[in-house]
């Protein structure tokens, strides 16, 4: 007796449990407007594609539809806005619910690698929930922001290379479209490259989502140190079309509104170098499309209005000493990783120094020689740390290679969730 009042207590409590999972999960895309927030659809279809990446079984993929349908209904019937174009975030919903399910009802045995491949799915939703909380802050921290001296230095080459590409953009809508979807993607990339790294045998010794992670921490705190914002909000309706007067040194801060302070380093184009940088050991296919984004998230970075070209060119040494200090597999004493760290934070520390002076010395094109040169050691300290990081990996036997993503997906089929009666 007491046994079945236990039991029925723990079914009672798994089924509040899963109402509350799904609840919560239903009113994520209400409270974010899912069809406009593209980079949060795009995070969620990353958790789509990693669910998909465990292999799952037809029932639990059936199942994973019906929910993500589920959600995208409901959804349209409290809004009444179309939710076609936002299906594949309404099935990175349906994935997370599902996981989440079979991990609270699986098996005891069962549960840590279902949670496991649950947990990894959220992490990208999880990121951009966080990411924009923490950018809202500097909103309020930063009422004023370096854009002037970003820009004039970037009138030092003679032009204004954002705005050269947003009048481009405004001549070829379809390029701009193309670069705006692309630009949104990128959290889906950073989930593909998270999924295809976890399943080969190969690069144990380097993690590209503490890569991730690294670069988001470091990007937040180097807002705080130089907040900008883009010259789109400090121009407004002159962007991309006239270019306004650098004026003389010494430069002043300037008041803008509520755009996030995010523009120094261009940590979009640090995650698209993380994955680019990482694709060398996947397909060619895969090798292809990261260089494509790379070049996209250049275009769109410019052209939006969203940074100055020194914000990019910055975020190569960063991307640098973020792939150093995620290359854990790698002593501390091997050059090459020691090298890559202290190289590149500290060509960043050095360049973020320099572009606050009001009235920086070395005029003319010598900066951005210097700055140029910069990115290239970058890119080459870059490769020989690529190289030992690939030398130092053991051989891993086949049935050792399977990671834990690939391990749980049987766990994570629909015969670890409660499913409806005939």
């Amino acid at each position: 007796m007491t046994s079945s009042i236990r039991r029925a207590a723990l079914i009672f409590g798994k089924t509040i449990a899963s109402s509350l999972i799904l609840a919560c999960l239903a009113g994520l895309p209400l409270h974010f407007h899912i069809t406009t927030y593209a980079y949060l659809a795009a995070a969620l279809a990353g958790s789509c594609a990693i669910y998909l990446w465990t292999r799952p079984s037809r029932q639990s993929m059936a199942f994973t539809v019906v929910l993500g349908a589920a959600f995208a209904v409901f959804y349209a019937i409290v809004t009444g806005e179309p939710v076609l174009g936002s299906s594949p975030a309404f099935l990175g919903l349906g994935s997370l619910a599902s996981l989440a399910l079979a991990a609270l009802w699986s098996a005891p045995e069962r549960r840590p690698a279902t949670l496991d491949t649950c947990t990894t799915a959220a992490l990208f939703p999880m990121f951009l929930i966080t990411s924009g909380l923490a950018l809202g802050m500097t909103t309020a921290l930063h009422p004023k922001t370096f854009d002037l001296f970003l820009y004039a230095f970037d009138a030092r080459l003679g032009m204004q290379p954002g705005f050269l590409v947003g009048r481009f953009f405004a001549r070829f809508h379809a390029i701009r479209q193309a670069c705006y979807f692309g630009y949104e993607a990128l959290p889906l990339a950073m989930a593909i490259a998270f999924a295809m790294e976890r399943s080969r045998p190969a690069r144990r010794n380097a993690s590209i989502m503490l890569a991730f992670m690294i670069a988001a921490v470091g990007g937040f705190a180097l807002y705080n140190l130089f907040p900008a914002a883009g010259p789109i909000h400090v121009f407004g309706r002159q962007f991309p079309y006239a270019f306004p007067a650098t004026g003389q040194a010494p430069y002043q801060l300037v008041a803008i509104g509520d755009a996030p302070r995010n523009a120094m380093p261009s940590v979009h184009i640090a995650m698209a170098l993380l994955i680019l940088w990482n694709s060398r050991l996947g397909p060619r296919v895969w090798r292809v499309l990261a260089a494509l984004l790379l070049g996209i998230t250049v275009l769109a970075t410019l052209g939006f209005g969203e940074h100055y070209l020194v914000d990019l060119l910055v975020a190569v040494p960063f991307a640098l000493g973020a792939a150093a200090l995620a290359a854990s597999g790698l002593p501390w004493k091997t050059p090459v990783r020691a090298a890559s760290a202290g190289l590149g934070f500290a060509m960043v520390a050095g360049w973020l120094m320099y572009l606050r002076l009001p009235s920086p010395p070395f005029d003319g094109a010598g900066p951005w020689i210097v700055l140029l040169g910069c990115a290239t050691v970058s890119v080459l300290l870059e490769s020989r740390l690529h190289r030992a990081v690939v030398h130092v990996d053991a051989p891993v036997q086949p049935a050792a290679a399977r990671t834990q993503i690939e391990r749980s997906s049987q766990a994570a089929g629909p015969e670890a969730c409660p499913t409806p009666a005939n």
